[in-house]
């Protein structure tokens, strides 16, 4: 019987792997929760990329709008501020001629009548000169006359 005892230890041994082994596959695994692991990550990260797309466009809309003002405003802008500085320079000039006597509303001691006619055909001229400069600067920038 000793033969017998000394034997049983090593199937003991076995005996309690193989119970070991039967026992950890009879365990049954938790279940693997596909919807909390992968679905509603991905469904979140999609809900956060739609919403980015949608703010990036908000985005976009507005900068266009915007540029689109600045760009339907600035022609009209830098025309009228043409005009008002061509007027100024026809002003200096007109100045300029007076103080050197060579303009024509500076001539010596014309007739009262004369006087009158002279400054009606220059204001015309002037009117005309300043109509003739916004029509060509509405033709330069493309708004038309």
């Amino acid at each position: 019987m000793s033969t017998t005892s000394s034997v049983d230890p090593p199937q003991n041994a076995s005996s309690t792997a193989r119970t070991s082994v039967t026992s950890i596959l009879s365990q049954s695994l938790p279940s693997f929760d596909h919807s909390a692991q992968v679905v509603t990550p991905f469904e979140n990260e999609s809900k956060r990329d739609a919403e980015f797309a949608e703010k990036l466009n908000t985005m976009l809309l507005e900068l266009i709008i915007d540029f689109h003002a600045w760009a339907a405003a600035r022609p009209a802008h830098e025309g009228e501020k043409m005009a008002d500085l061509l007027e100024k320079e026809v002003k200096t000039l007109r100045d300029a001629e007076k103080e050197q006597g060579t303009s024509p509303l500076s001539s010596p001691s014309p007739p009262p009548s004369a006087s009158v006619s002279v400054v009606e055909q220059t204001r015309q001229r002037l009117h005309d000169f300043i109509t003739r400069i916004k029509l060509a600067l509405a033709a330069l920038t493309g708004l038309g006359a």
